[in-house]
């Protein structure tokens, strides 16, 4: 009989479901350092990033038996560190702050204050700009981005260069911004730029 650490994700949510606490144990092994790095960059905030991934990991084993992962189970986890790492940014962090943070100067050209900012908005915009990505790049980008994936280790799995990969992936952005611009508020773009450090 294979060790639990040798079980794959999906036989791992198997056991899960089932109540097997060494088989959450072995998710969290396997898993909590890519959520928390992630985590860390989209908070800035080590303490915040930690409770995240606590929080996270919580919510999985009270729900176990009726949890529902679509698709792989790192894409599922980098997903829920990127939802509450939005939630904390949205309730914590004002606008000045991003400002600051990404070194930007803006005049006093709009009104808007912390409140107006809907980081629902801007995921739903993200998300259906992805969509629209050319089905390779697109590709490299949710593997990036989604399942948290090196440069090398994506190169690997689709049999590209590094190079390609990183090209991939710069141009992806690139058409992103383009497309939030036409559908976002200065201060959103903020938060995007803020979100892709």
């Amino acid at each position: 009989m294979a060790s639990v650490n040798e079980l794959s994700d999906n036989d791992l949510l198997l056991r899960l479901k089932n109540g097997e606490h060494t088989a959450f144990t072995e998710i969290y092994n396997r898993f909590w350092e890519k959520m928390m790095n992630h985590a860390v960059k989209l908070t800035k905030s080590e303490d915040e990033a930690a409770d995240i991934v606590q929080e996270i990991f919580v919510s999985i084993w009270n729900r176990k038996e009726s949890l529902e992962v679509k698709g792989p189970l790192a894409a599922y986890l980098i997903k829920s560190v990127r939802n509450l790492s939005l939630k904390y940014i949205e309730k914590n962090i004002h606008k000045e702050n991003f400002i600051e943070r990404l070194g930007y100067h803006f005049e006093n050209t709009t009104a808007q204050t912390e409140d107006d900012i809907s980081v629902k908005e801007l995921q739903e915009n993200i998300d259906t700009a992805v969509s629209k990505l050319p089905g390779k790049m697109r590709q490299v980008y949710v593997l990036s981005r989604d399942e948290q994936l090196s440069h090398k280790e994506i190169a690997q799995k689709l049999g590209i260069s590094e190079l390609t990969v990183k090209k991939q992936i710069n141009n992806a952005l690139k058409l992103i911004a383009k497309s939030l611009k036409l559908n976002l508020s200065g201060t959103m773009l903020v938060l995007f730029a803020h979100l892709l450090k």
